[in-house]
């Protein structure tokens, strides 16, 4: 890679009158969240103004865990994770992400995770249980696509007048604004740079601190790349259709699945339209009550696509498809239990994509058409986030939320094959703006390639400790391909 480390923005800004000055502050804290075994980080809480532009006003606490290098003379740059989301907690992925082996960043340097403002145990947390408490409703007795949009509506601008009422600017939680609490938090530590570790969302932030505070970036791993030029609600369709052919193809050309589930394609398709036509209910026992789910088409659409995000979750979504049409619905059940599981900060995430999403254009969707049921699903489900977004804030999106941006600083994209959300073009999108970035797709894997493919793992953490190096990727090429799973 090219020796280079410096940053600039995409495109010509008005320069920002100067921001009044403040000090932001750590204050040591118990640790609100449960720990990975064996290991006792330092916790606290980074204090910082809600609105930067006005320090007298209200100030918000970021959880934040500091886990020290094992190391008797550790590298000066940490380690931080970003979280994606948005509105997911860095803090609760912990103990996630050290059993997945990634604690082998405390063989050199810190490892920092923090919660965004407005998630996990940050303060305050933009929760939206309105939103959350009428999921079951809508399982278990499915309306139209015009009132499904009233409900999901009205239900988050429920939760905006809460929020709003509670001291809460919500035009405020965004990825400018989340950039300026990493840097502030980089200076109340005490650190010169940052080594950052994004994930799916957390790659638009990691590009978002790129971009506004080069000087506090030492490196960065982007894995499951999601850029700022592509707008996520339209590309969804295009996106899925992609992985789930990718599914179908790997099935066809693997002699055990396509034995055991012959012309899955067709049947998966052939059974969306079956259970649009005539849903079929399905009892399981979830959210700490007994459940009669109403079994649509759609949904089987996007328990599939959820499925993509790992590849050993994938690897069992053919017989799910096969078991179903028998009437078999076991591992269906355990996918749906997952939709009464608490969400991350819904309040959060419709901050940042109605900010720096939803409302500003974006690159036209690339691909093959998908197909129409994929299509038609699609389209209902993202449609009542445009309707929430037309009323959310109240404030103009910045069209800068929509610019790719530029940057010499070394940085790792990662991109995993069947990723069904964050696809593998939009990780050499970015790749293709950043000067001095590496570009790298694993066979066989999802979304979040580092916790699922010790191939990629093993490459951030050499990566991170030589940035400008060379980097030997030659494990990939002995990634197996995916193997399903064809019963006993």
């Amino acid at each position: 890679m090219p020796a280079a480390a410096t940053s600039t923005p995409a495109a010509a800004t008005v320069t920002p009158e100067p921001l009044p000055s403040y000090q932001s502050v750590f204050e040591p804290a118990p640790c609100a969240f449960e720990t990975p075994k064996s290991h006792s980080p330092e916790c606290g809480y980074l204090l910082v103004p809600q609105d930067r532009s006005r320090p007298e006003g209200a100030w918000i606490r970021l959880h934040t865990a500091i886990f020290r290098s094992r190391a008797a003379s550790p590298a000066p740059d940490p380690v931080i994770h970003l979280a994606g989301g948005p509105g997911s907690s860095s803090l609760q992925a912990a103990p996630y992400i050290f059993q997945q082996g990634m604690d082998a960043v405390l063989e050199t340097r810190d490892f920092i995770f923090f919660d965004q403002r407005g998630t996990g145990f940050s303060q305050p947390r933009l929760d939206c249980p309105e939103r959350f408490e009428i999921i079951p409703g809508l399982l278990e007795n499915p309306v139209t696509d015009d009132e499904n949009i009233r409900l999901v509506r009205d239900a988050f601008l429920r939760c905006r007048d809460r929020l709003t009422s509670e001291g809460v600017d919500i035009s405020i939680y965004n990825s400018a604004a989340g950039a300026a609490d990493i840097n502030d938090l980089r200076l109340a530590l005490g650190y010169d740079q940052l080594n950052l570790y994004g994930v799916s969302y957390g790659t638009r932030l990691a590009l978002t601190l790129m971009r506004d505070h080069p000087d506090a970036v030492r490196s960065a791993v982007l894995d499951s790349t999601y850029p700022l030029q592509v707008n996520l609600y339209r590309e969804l369709p295009y996106s899925a259709g992609r992985a789930f052919n990718r599914l179908f193809e790997y099935c066809a050309a693997d002699p055990e699945c396509s034995t055991a589930f012959p012309n899955l394609r067709s049947v998966f398709f052939d059974l969306v339209d079956e259970l649009n036509a005539s849903p079929v209910p399905v009892t399981l026992f979830a959210g700490g009550a007994e459940r009669r789910v109403t079994f649509t088409g759609d949904l089987l659409i996007d328990v599939l696509f959820v499925g993509l995000y790992q590849p050993a979750v994938a690897a069992y979504m053919p017989e799910m498809i096969f078991d179903i049409r028998q009437g078999d619905f076991d591992i269906l059940r355990q996918r749906l239990r997952l939709y009464y599981e608490s969400p991350g900060a819904f309040g959060m995430q419709m901050s940042v994509q109605c900010s720096e999403e939803i409302l500003l254009p974006s690159v036209e969707p690339a691909g093959p058409a998908p197909s129409p049921q994929i299509a038609g699903f699609f389209a209902a489900s993202t449609a009542p986030f445009t309707a929430v977004c037309q009323e959310w804030s109240g404030s103009e999106p910045d069209p800068i939320e929509s610019q790719p941006v530029i940057s010499d600083l070394p940085v790792l994209v990662l991109a995993g094959e069947h990723d069904p959300i964050t696809p593998p073009s939009w990780g050499q999108m970015v790749a293709a703006d950043l000067t001095n970035a590496a570009y790298y797709e694993f066979p066989a894997n999802g979304h979040w390639v580092t916790r699922s493919s010790p191939c990629a793992q093993q490459m951030a953490l050499a990566f991170w400790e030589n940035p400008e190096g060379p980097l030997d990727a030659a494990c990939i090429s002995s990634i197996p391909s995916l193997k399903f799973y064809t019963g006993p």
